[in-house]
């Protein structure tokens, strides 16, 4: 993790990342997890780059989000639709 970096831009604009590393982080299992075998509650470690986006308002979104750490990167490019929400 002291390689890693990564960046993310929602419709253009930077969007501030966080790096975590290795914190003690509490995950909600699912019914026939198969990676931890179990449905309860569970400590993990969680590492990585993390964003947290706005609300975005209803209407089409472009995020793309890179990233890298030694010999390993990532990318992906995602299309937003936000819908208005129904009263």
């Amino acid at each position: 993790m002291s390689a890693a970096k990564g960046s993310a831009v929602l419709d253009g604009k930077k969007v501030a990342s966080e790096a975590l590393r290795g914190e003690a982080i509490s995950v909600l299992g699912v019914a026939n997890n198969p990676v931890t075998g179990t449905d309860g509650r569970f400590t993990a470690t969680g590492c990585g780059v993390w964003v947290q986006l706005p609300p975005l308002e209803p209407g089409q979104h472009a995020l793309t989000i890179r990233g890298e750490s030694d010999d390993f990167s990532v990318g992906v490019d995602y299309s937003l639709n936000v819908e208005a929400a129904s009263e």
